[in-house]
This record gives structure tokens, sequence and C-alpha cells, in this order.
């Protein structure tokens, strides 16, 4: 499977916020591209991460 850039996923994350009205902090929208990229789960506190449809997320 081709992996899509992060920029792209960058795109698909930040406008999926925008159409919900729940924009959070840009390093985050990166942050959570990234780890889609990497199928990855992110450990974070910060509970804006809960808006990022199909985020693999873990808090701490």
């Amino acid at each position: 499977m081709v992996r899509k850039p992060s920029e792209q996923r960058y795109g698909k994350v930040k406008n999926g916020l925008r159409k919900k009205g729940r924009p959070i902090p840009e390093n985050d929208i990166w942050i959570a591209a990234i780890a889609f990229q990497h199928d990855l789960t992110l450990v974070s506190r910060d509970e804006h991460f809960e808006e990022v449809e199909n985020l693999k997320l873990e808090k701490w």
C-alpha cells in the first residue's frame, strides 16, 4: 500500500475539522496527520485530538 504524504493527510484532517466547526491548533493538525501517515497511536492529554475522526488516540 502506498502511503499518502503528510501534506495530503494534513489537508484531510483540517478539512474534516472545518466541516465540523471544531478547529484545533495547526501544529496539532500536523501531529495528527503524521500519526495517520505512519499508522501510529497518538498518546496525548490534549482533549482536542478527540475531534479528529478515526485517529488512534490514547489518553495519557
